[in-house]
């Protein structure tokens, strides 16, 4: 907030002009600059709106504003400002009408910034808030272009750019605004606005690299960095979530909001992948992990080492952590079937820990699997998390387990998997398995086109978005490749999701070679007969 004030406070020392025919020099972002004479009552009335504004008081700003203009009747700044409050900040608020009241009210005034200096850039940027208000998208972007020849360094005209979606991504302005992130006065406004204009145009790299930044330069936007890291793993860029995560569990020492749960785990993977201990500890803290759920998702990702010493940890400091008990004994330190008995006053295991612990009791002694699971209490499994998610599907399709260990995306996957009917409901699911229940339930409706086409860009490495892609040719008796089945298969032969959908599309096509070796990957993964027939 006192950022914000300051900011508008130059803004107020630098930009009312006045009819008085003297001039003086001012300070402003470290220049010196000339203007016309603020007479001491439009000087004033402009203040009171830039602290009214910053403190939230739309109203108060507004009517500020109007006393300035009075004051200053030649200054287009006021009225710019009036636009801004009504249409950038406060065009949405309150009762229908009383926003469209407010936008209305806004687009008046940015009209007579316009017509009092049409050279004045924050006068165009006014004009483009108040056309965005409207839902007028070319208008916006028309006003945005207008504000930003004028000022190259605007940083307000390059955000609602950045916030247009209209037309096709233009090189020039990737390039603006990559050159803004180095000239612009506020690092944070340049980084969001990189943030929004790569997201809209699905420049994936770019979008990371400005997420990671702008946690880095504003830790009190890690909440929204966090909530992109989410989305991005939903989207099946896994590499980058990590990545985007881990910058926002960094970025503060304090913990980040609990209702995020899937962007913790995504940073305490990164960390589990460079084998940094230190890095895991302090992230699963930030983010409300316990340290046997790390040190599952250590051993599910194949670092025994490091689930030891995290497991280890946690059992010397607390006898009753039951998960601990069964990463250590997974990882090759007990007797499985003995930690599996549950103890009075035990702690529920976490869903990494269970899920790591079935995976070796599967191996160990696969007759017993079931019983000994389904007697362990344990935390729910979190949508969208692939390391947990697909080995516990794997595990709950091979009876090893209980279907209510899934969340709806397992679910999903399982039904994929096994040949079973599709969950009805979407809700809870993400991009990828939402594709995968359209294209096992409605694979020729428009929804499920324009999903395909959406995750185009990772079907070569997600498996999930691959499966669905494969599933949609089946359901629409779409002329499927004669070598479409071997492709998928040969991706990851040991993925039984992959063996499955490659088991239909061989099937399909003829190709008995293709058949007989996914048949084999299902049938030694002890799958139901229906998945591999």
């Amino acid at each position: 907030m006192k950022r914000a004030v300051t900011a508008l406070v130059c803004a107020a020392s630098a930009c009312v002009a006045c009819v008085h025919p003297g001039s003086v020099e001012r300070a402003y972002g470290g220049d010196v600059v000339e203007g016309r004479f603020v007479s001491p009552a439009a000087y004033a009335a402009f203040l009171r709106g830039a602290l009214a504004e910053a403190e939230g008081h739309g109203d108060d700003a507004v009517d500020a504003y109007v006393q300035a203009a009075h004051d200053d009747p030649a200054s287009p700044e006021p009225w710019a400002r009036i636009a801004h409050v009504s249409c950038g900040s406060g065009g949405g608020a309150g009762a229908p009408a009383a926003a469209a009241d407010a936008v209305a009210r806004g687009e008046a005034a940015a009209r007579r910034a316009v017509a009092l200096d049409d050279t004045y850039a924050p006068a165009w940027v006014a004009v483009a808030e108040c056309a965005a208000a409207r839902g007028d998208a070319s208008g916006e972007r028309a006003a945005a272009d207008r504000a930003l020849r004028l000022d190259p360094r605007g940083d307000d005209a390059t955000v609602l750019l950045a916030r247009s979606e209209t037309g096709e991504a233009s090189p020039s302005e990737r390039e603006a605004l990559v050159a803004l992130t180095v000239t612009a006065h506020d690092p944070r406004v340049a980084w969001g606005a990189l943030a929004r204009w790569a997201e809209a145009h699905g420049d994936v790299a770019l979008w990371t690299r400005a997420l990671v930044e702008l946690a880095r330069v504003a830790p009190d936007r890690r909440t929204f960095v966090a909530s992109a890291a989410e989305q991005l793993a939903g989207e099946g860029y896994l590499v980058e979530a990590r990545a985007v995560a881990a910058a926002a569990l960094d970025a503060d020492r304090r913990p980040l909001a609990p209702t995020y749960a899937l962007a913790p785990r995504l940073a305490i993977d990164e960390a589990i992948a460079r084998d940094d201990g230190d890095s895991v500890r302090r992230r699963a803290v930030r983010g409300h992990v316990s340290l046997e759920e790390a040190a599952g998702r250590a051993l599910l990702a194949g670092r025994r080492d490091l689930a030891r010493d995290l497991a280890s940890e946690l059992a010397a400091a607390d006898p009753g952590a039951t998960g601990a008990r069964l990463v250590l004994a997974a990882a090759g330190g007990g007797d499985l079937r003995a930690v599996a008995n549950p103890r009075p006053g035990d702690a529920p295991a976490s869903a990494a820990a269970l899920v790591a612990f079935g995976v070796a009791l599967l191996q160990a002694a696969p007759a017993s699997a079931p019983e000994d699971i389904a007697a362990l209490p344990h935390e729910a499994v979190v949508p969208g998390d692939d390391p947990v998610v697909r080995p516990a599907v794997e595990l709950v399709s091979r009876k090893a387990a209980p279907p209510e260990l899934l969340p709806p995306d397992g679910r999903v996957e399982l039904a994929a998997l096994t040949g079973t009917p599709a969950p009805s409901s979407e809700q809870g699911l993400d991009a990828r398995h939402r594709y995968l229940a359209l294209a096992l339930t409605h694979p020729g409706d428009p929804a499920t086109r324009t999903l395909a086409a959406r995750l185009h860009g990772v079907a070569s490495v997600d498996p999930v978005v691959a499966a669905a892609d494969a599933l949609q040719l089946l359901g629409t008796d779409a002329i499927v490749a004669h070598d479409a089945p071997r492709l998928l298969l040969a991706r990851n032969p040991a993925d039984p999701l992959l063996a499955a959908v490659a088991l239909r599309l061989a099937e399909k096509v003829g190709d008995r070679d293709v058949a007989r070796r996914a048949r084999e990957t299902l049938t030694a993964m002890g799958l139901p007969r229906r998945a591999v027939e």
